[in-house]
């Protein structure tokens, strides 16, 4: 009689473990697949230069030109940053310029477009006889810029710190009408 009374009981018992034991194998196989955390895509729009001559960039002075950073979140998270800067170099180790990155916020996958200016120094780079070489036999300077963005990421009312560390290859061709092409990558890192 005792065995009766328990058997509905152990079957109960089974049948929980074995829900719970899903659900657990569900949500680890969903963190690390669907809501794992994935690095941003950025380009960058060098719209500015259809106003920028050859003759600004060696006049020496310094040049202000129109930028719009297109951002596209792929993940089940927000991102929340605060404002940045982002230099500017050429060849890795000469500050040329830069960028102030307003703060802002990217929803969960979603795109987001940031309008800002960055501001060249010329005789910065025209102190540099390899940059002045290279803009004469190719007529195009290849500029770097990078910057690192802090802020917190939100999904389901929890916030975890984050950053992204963001770097763009701008080649500037310089002719009668300058264009810009740029390729970048992100790495996105929770803290």
């Amino acid at each position: 009689m005792e065995t009766k009374r328990r058997k509905p009981l152990l079957i109960c018992s089974i049948a929980t473990a074995t829900v719970v034991a899903i659900a657990i194998l569900v949500a680890i196989t969903l963190a690390f697949t669907v809501f794992k955390p994935r690095d941003p895509t950025v380009k960058i729009y060098l719209v500015g230069l259809r106003k920028l001559g050859a003759d600004d960039l060696l006049s020496g002075r310094n040049v202000t030109t129109d930028m719009v950073i297109g951002i596209s979140n792929q993940n089940y998270a927000g991102f929340k940053f605060a404002n940045a800067t982002s230099l500017v170099t050429y060849s890795d180790d000469l500050v040329v310029g830069e960028v102030p990155v307003p703060g802002g916020e990217i929803r969960a996958r979603s795109d987001v477009n940031v309008t800002t200016s960055a501001v060249l120094i010329p005789a910065k780079l025209m102190k540099s006889k390899a940059a002045l070489e290279e803009a004469l036999e190719t007529n195009a300077l290849k500029l770097k810029a990078a910057v690192m963005l802090y802020g917190t990421s939100s999904f389901c009312g929890v916030k975890v710190k984050t950053s992204v560390y963001t770097e763009c290859h701008l080649t500037v061709v310089l002719g009668k009408v300058p264009r810009g092409e740029s390729w970048c990558w992100s790495k996105l890192k929770i803290n």
